[in-house]
């Protein structure tokens, strides 16, 4: 696909420091909250996905009959197949921890009461 000068490298550096960055905060948010660590590596494994969808589809999105002579299209087709799957399986991770976090809540506030919910750490 063709893009400005200097557009591909932008969205690869912004894509790069966004993903670090959450992946480095749910990493922190691992460590400091004991109780919902289940719930966590689920979200970092959705980081890791939704880190490996992006990467494809930037790598398809690079994709010209110049660099792929004989494919191209079959190889973009095949690219963005893989970056779909890959979001689906981020989405199922990102899915699988919300309602690990929100189990544990429940769990906290039938168990011990109503203000139990904001001493979950």
């Amino acid at each position: 696909m063709p893009m400005e000068e200097g557009v591909y490298t932008l969205l690869i550096a912004g894509f790069s420091f966004f993903m670090a960055m959450a992946l480095i905060l749910t990493l922190f948010l691992r460590i400091r909250k004991k109780r919902n660590q289940s719930a966590y590596n689920l979200f970092i494994a959705h980081f890791i996905m939704f880190s490996l969808a992006g990467i494809t589809l930037l790598r398809t999105m690079n994709i010209t009959p110049v660099t792929h002579q004989s494919m191209a299209s079959e190889e973009a087709s095949l690219g963005l197949a893989w970056a779909g799957i890959f979001w689906a399986i981020s989405i199922i991770c990102l899915l699988g921890g919300i309602v690990k976090i929100k189990s544990v809540q429940w769990a906290a506030r039938k168990g011990e009461g109503v203000d139990a919910e904001n001493n979950l750490d």
